[in-house]
């Protein structure tokens, strides 16, 4: 490590350490404060209970002393000195209450707990005599508090709670007053035990004390603590200077209750933790600096040996940016080369079935007119070849999309039966044969995959193992492995040997076929089969013991069973068309008006013989501009439209077709007859109601396909 590094990692770590701390420090304090307002909140809260209780029952002495005053006779003796007992006996029981006494309407003594009959006394300068008496100046209050009591005869400190007893006009009457013991409040303060610095008091609405603890303890009245008409019942306590403060207004009474306490006694815990914290991170600090200085102490080491592999490691990085450059400018030449055979094999492909689809009209018709069993021997031959080279050019474009990632996939859920059913049935007659047994077993098994890259993984399997099987039988089952579902074929021919299990999965790879018999096909079917199921995602594996036999197997995502019967098996698009008889085929389109748009001039003139053949009136452009001047100029519209997709001139077949519908006003059948193979086209031609037939197609699959879409068409004059 450099020493300015060093040197960097000390100091944030020391900032670090004091940051933490002062946060930690600071959190704390911030806790200790809340803890403190909680605690203060809820002891105003109990003085405020307590008070209220005590006030209330000096209250409730007040009103049963007005209602005696309105019902009292005063002109019987006898029954002053009745209600005098009583007020005393009342009086007695509550020890908060140090007496009740009665004024008439001037302020003078009318009864008194203590005595009957009372000394005659003038009390109308007290100051609760005079408010009651000069209400007249406002509205007359409901309950008054009054100041401290002092002066000759008061043997303690008190404070006064009165009310008033008024006739239905408003005029005074009596005044009835209690007199509530301070000391009674400041001797259950000082039992609570609140703290050493915790002060507690009563104050008046007016802030008059009326108790305090300590006694004679100065307690102030608070000033941003004191409640307000506005704030809730449960305010929290204030930080108000050096003190903790909490305020609560009794509810009902004018009264409120006051606990403060020392700010720094409550922050006294938290200066102890405070200073173990600073501690301790100054022993962390000191024994940081002592590693800093051995670490400092280090670097001139490093630094000699740092700069010692610094040489060593400039000669190997030029080493190592020479041959990484090397290795770019190789992949990068491979991704060309991978580039260019993908765009041979699809243009040669594509360029090939041109001339193929001519060849294979022509040839069908030279078999119709050869009545010499020789020659058709040889048409047969000939026949033949041109299949297989057709199939080698399916595989070859297959293979490139494949590796070209363009293969469009559709995964669907479908019945697992009628698939198996159908390949099976494709390679019964083959099998049968060669003396094999094919069986499937029966399943009702549902799996999701796109049923048009499963069927030619399948269909390869299945056809190895019929054709590498000299004797025994080819079986097709299907087992649960998990949540998915093995389709397993097993076969009793030759195997495969260990070292050749990694390998038959290349292009152009065949087993037991040195010399390359092109009738044993040409080794891509196992390739186009594993890169289609690894783009499906469906796992391929093989078993296989020399002499024994062969397992394929492909693991497939399972589906959920419908209810209802199962649907019947549909015919793959690329089956081939049923042969037809002779007669069948030359004049199965007979009264049929059929438009040809191909450019090129041979394979026109195929088409047009083999349809003629078929009993078709033929009308033949090459462009569709020229197929719309002849169909104005013999005034007839088309029983069907076959046209090749790539036309000149910039217009396409499947553009040029909708174009001629609409000019014509009817919706004829077409039938688009291309050499490519893009998933777009063949999902544009779905939609604008189009069949399509790969070049080169059988001549009989054309004719029965058009046979097909004509079937309903009128007879053409």
């Amino acid at each position: 490590m450099q020493r300015a590094h060093l040197v960097a990692a000390f100091l944030t770590f020391a900032a670090l350490c004091v940051g933490v701390s002062a946060l930690s420090v600071s959190r704390d304090r911030h806790a200790t404060l809340e803890q403190a307002r909680r605690e203060f909140a809820a002891t105003a809260h109990l003085l405020d209970e307590h008070a209220s209780r005590a006030i209330e029952a000096g209250d409730a002495q007040l009103r049963m002393l007005l209602d005696t005053l309105e019902r009292w006779d005063r002109g019987d003796p006898a029954e002053g000195r009745r209600i005098q007992a009583a007020m005393r006996a009342r009086t007695e029981r509550l020890p908060q209450i140090a007496g009740v006494w009665a004024l008439d309407a001037q302020g003078r003594l009318l009864l008194d707990s203590a005595e009957h009959p009372p000394p005659p006394r003038d009390l109308s300068e007290r100051d609760y005599a005079r408010v009651h008496m000069d209400a007249t100046q406002g509205p007359p209050p409901d309950i008054h508090v009054g100041s401290p009591l002092s002066g000759p005869g008061i043997s303690q400190g008190r404070f006064t709670i009165s009310r008033a007893l008024r006739d239905e006009e408003g005029a005074l009457r009596a005044i009835a007053v209690a007199g509530i013991r301070n000391t009674y409040f400041s001797q259950m303060y000082g039992e609570a035990g609140w703290g050493e610095g915790a002060r507690l008091a009563l104050f008046t609405s007016g802030k008059e004390k009326l108790a305090e603890w300590p006694p004679d303890s100065a307690v102030e009245p608070p000033g941003t603590a004191w409640p307000q008409p506005w704030d809730p019942p449960d305010g929290p306590a204030i930080v108000e200077g050096s003190q903790i403060t909490a305020a609560r207004m009794l509810t009902g009474f004018p009264i409120v209750v006051v606990a403060s306490r020392p700010l720094a006694e409550v922050l006294a815990p938290w200066r102890e933790r405070a200073l173990w914290t600073a501690a301790i991170s100054g022993g962390i600090l000191t024994g940081a600096l002592v590693l800093f200085v051995f670490a400092l102490a280090g670097t001139r080491r490093e630094d000699a040996v740092r700069a010692e592999l610094l040489r060593a490691n400039q000669s190997l990085d030029e080493r190592v940016r020479q041959r990484t450059a090397d290795l770019e400018k190789a992949l990068r030449s491979a991704e060309m080369a991978s580039l260019a055979k993908m765009k041979v094999l699809a243009t040669v492909s594509h360029d090939l079935r041109q001339p193929l689809q001519g060849l294979a009209a022509f040839h069908e018709l030279l078999l119709k007119e050869a009545p010499n069993p020789t020659l058709q021997q040889l048409g047969a031959m000939a026949s033949a070849s041109l299949q297989a080279g057709q199939r080698l050019l399916d595989d070859l474009l297959t293979l490139s999309r494949l590796e070209a990632g363009v293969v469009p996939v559709e995964v669907g859920a479908f019945p697992l039966a009628p698939l198996l059913d159908q390949l099976a049935a494709e390679l019964r007659a083959e099998a049968e044969g060669k003396g094999l047994r094919l069986t499937v077993m029966p399943t009702r098994a549902w799996v999701r995959s796109d049923p048009a890259r499963l069927q030619p993984i399948l269909r390869n399997l299945l056809s190895n193992a019929v054709k590498y099987t000299a004797h025994g039988g080819v079986v097709v089952g299907v087992r649960p492995r998990g949540d998915g579902l093995r389709v397993e074929i097993w076969d009793s021919g030759q195997g495969i040997a260990k070292a050749e299990l990694g390998t038959i999965w290349e292009e152009f790879y065949q087993i037991g076929n040195p010399a390359r018999d092109g009738s044993r096909g040409a080794g891509l079917g196992l390739s186009i089969a594993e890169r289609t199921a690894r783009l499906l995602g469906h796992p391929l594996e093989v078993r296989s013991r020399v002499g024994r036999g062969s397992v394929f197997a492909v693991t497939l995502p399972r589906a959920p069973t419908p209810a209802g019967p199962p649907p019947m098996a549909a015919s793959s698009s690329t089956d081939p068309a049923p042969p037809a008889r002779p007669a069948e085929a030359s004049g199965r389109l007979s009264g049929r008006r059929v438009l040809v748009v191909e450019d090129d001039p041979l394979q026109r003139s195929s088409l047009t013989l083999l349809l003629e053949q078929a009993g078709a009136g033929v009308m033949a452009a090459d462009s569709f501009d020229s197929a719309l001047a002849a169909a104005q100029a013999t005034l007839q519209a088309p029983s069907a439209i076959l046209s090749d997709y790539r036309l000149p001139g910039g217009t396409d077949g499947l553009s040029g077709i909708q174009t001629l519908r609409g000019v014509l006003g009817r919706d004829i059948p077409a039938i688009l007859l291309t050499g490519e193979l893009s998933a777009e086209l063949v999902r544009a031609a779905k939609e604008a109601g189009c069949l399509v037939l790969t070049k080169p197609a059988a001549p009989n699959r054309i004719l029965s396909t058009l046979a097909e879409l004509t079937a309903g068409a009128d007879a053409a004059a």
